[in-house]
């Protein structure tokens, strides 16, 4: 019986040791950056030279944010393809979220593969915008995503945002807004997605009435992607709703979910 007691509070010992030493290592984490590799490369139509300074301004207001660009050479074209072959060495190690702005590129398969063992090792991918179009002829970027950029009328138009599940740590504090941007449509791939916005309404001249959604969410193994639709221009990039989107998805994506407080913009 006495021994049997003895292995009772050992084990109860080893067990208590483990979880503070779990509890501690994870307060510990917390306190680290959330390391981001901030991928950009783009056409003209999108600006990947003005517009991500504006985000980046907001990360280190929020705090707790390491930003590492992946660009072109400012010498070079917003398209230039070049500095993208670096994806093929990306780790997890190294970082904790990948930031995509980028649209019209191609994927080889060594960039594919290091994308999926990213997100098999823990890692998290965030797409903005034209991300859904980075790489169309990838099946293996739409399968991750969770859908494929097909499209959207002329310009950029008042557009009513819906929080489908404001329960959603990405969601938190998130009230249904308005936002000037661009009406995305796209085709989705046949994976689960979590979604957390919608359009309530397309524009009158849409000709597209289906398909609402625009944010949500993917569970992928171990690690995490967060899509969202929105983000054209200074309009969208400038918006406090979008921000605290983009910066609680980050935070989720990472596994760090937590809610922000978006900093009031100069003049506002």
């Amino acid at each position: 019986m006495k021994k049997l007691l003895s292995l009772l509070v050992v084990s109860l010992i080893v067990a208590l040791s483990l979880s503070s030493k779990a509890a501690y290592n994870k307060k510990a984490d917390d306190t680290k950056p959330v390391r981001i590799l901030f991928v950009l490369g783009s056409p003209p139509f999108h600006d990947i030279r003005t517009l991500p300074p504006i985000l980046e301004k907001v990360l280190d207001q929020v705090g707790g944010f390491q930003v590492t660009r992946l660009e072109p050479p400012k010498d070079k074209k917003p398209d230039d393809p070049e500095h993208m072959l670096k994806l093929a060495g990306v780790k997890r190690s190294d970082y904790d979220v990948l930031v995509f702005y980028t649209s019209r590129y191609e994927l080889n398969e060594l960039q594919e593969r290091a994308l999926e063992k990213f997100l098999e090792d823990g890692g998290g991918i965030v797409g903005i915008h034209g991300a859904s179009f980075s790489f169309p002829k990838s099946k293996v970027w739409m399968q991750l995503v969770g859908a494929q950029f097909t499209g959207h009328i002329p310009g950029t138009h008042p557009l009513n945002i819906v929080i489908a599940d404001p329960k959603h740590p990405i969601t938190a504090g998130v009230e249904p807004f308005t936002i000037i941007d661009e009406e995305y449509k796209h085709k989705f791939a046949d994976v689960d997605r979590h979604v957390l916005g919608r359009f309530r309404e397309r524009p009158p001249s849409s000709d597209q009435k289906a398909n609402m959604d625009i944010i949500w969410t993917r569970e992928i193994g171990k690690g995490r992607v967060f899509y969202c639709a929105l983000g054209h221009g200074k309009d969208a990039w400038e918006n406090p709703s979008w921000q605290k989107l983009i910066v609680q998805g980050i935070l989720w994506a990472a596994g760090r979910p937590r809610e922000v407080q978006i900093p009031k913009s100069e003049g506002k």
